[in-house]
């Protein structure tokens, strides 16, 4: 992986990769951790954060057998605590425009990240 806008924060990372029925995966390098789930037939990569101080990062793996188009779609999920793009909720008011109290929780959840 690479974080190309060194702004955001990405937590609990998880890059699932498909593997074939009964594979057993050999990892030589991970940054991270990794799990082989073999409920969901996916070799999850798991890095805890990404950030500016944790911008890149790889794993290396093999698999027996030659069929490239195995190891597709990759799902990625993540949490990150900004925006995409940098806007803010500064005031909240009434339809007659008496200010109100109010509080916010910003996060970055993506509904569907895949590379197919």
């Amino acid at each position: 992986y690479e974080l190309n806008d060194t702004r955001l924060e990405l937590d609990n990372v998880v890059v699932s990769i498909p593997i074939p029925h009964g594979a057993q995966p050999s990892v030589s390098d991970v940054d991270g951790a990794y799990d082989v789930n073999r409920t969901r037939g996916t070799l999850d990569w798991e890095i805890p954060t990404i950030d500016a101080s944790n911008k890149n990062g790889s794993l290396d793996f093999s698999i027996p057998g030659n069929d490239a188009g195995a190891f597709f779609p990759v799902v990625v999920s993540f949490v990150c605590k900004k925006p995409y793009y940098d806007i803010a909720v500064t005031s909240v008011t009434t339809p007659d425009g008496q200010e109100v109290d109010f509080s916010q929780l910003v996060s970055l959840v993506p509904d569907q990240y895949a590379v197919i």
